[in-house]
């Protein structure tokens, strides 16, 4: 009599475990396609207002993406624990195919986590800070880095201090 609650309570456990299985192997819903009335979460300002790279975060749950108007906010958003946390994808412009990289194409994505980045490079972001400058192949973030300056890292190996510690430095007249 034992035995039958026993394999029941095993095949719960399987099917459980396929489940998750199944949902991890799920794709990311796609990038939804820049309007030009996306407003940066942070500056409330259009992103069109912008030059560099930008940044779109879709929340489970929420129809719309988070729009960050730069990467660094992208960053930012992932590490501040004040931020929604059920993220479904997060997408930044991939540099590496734009001819300008102040002036990237908005319509090209690329996962987020996938992604390649350079940081410490000496171009600014369209907010006028360090940015991290994402690509979605490894070999255009090396070449930017040997032209710009600058170290390549995955999304996993951003820390905090590189984000939300503000680079030491003079700085620049009118606060920014």
């Amino acid at each position: 009599m034992r035995t039958i609650p026993i394999l029941l309570a095993a095949a719960l456990l399987l099917s459980l475990s396929a489940c998750k299985q199944e949902r991890a192997g799920v794709a990311p819903p796609p990038p939804v396609t820049l309007t030009a009335d996306a407003i940066g979460h942070y500056c409330g300002m259009s992103l069109a207002d912008h030059p560099g790279p930008k940044g779109q975060i879709l929340v489970k749950g929420q129809q719309r993406p988070i729009w960050l108007s730069s990467v660094r906010d992208t960053f930012a958003f992932t590490m501040l624990p004040e931020e929604p946390k059920e993220i479904s994808a997060i997408y930044v412009t991939d540099v590496g195919k734009a001819k300008d990289p102040t002036a990237p194409d908005l319509t090209v994505w690329v996962e987020a986590r996938k992604a390649w980045y350079v940081l410490g490079s000496r171009l600014r972001g369209g907010m006028g800070d360090a940015e991290p400058y994402p690509f979605a192949e490894e070999s255009a973030a090396r070449a930017f880095a040997a032209a710009n300056g600058g170290t390549v890292q995955r999304f996993a190996e951003v820390h905090e201090d590189q984000i939300l510690t503000p680079p030491a430095g003079p700085v620049a007249e009118g606060g920014h």
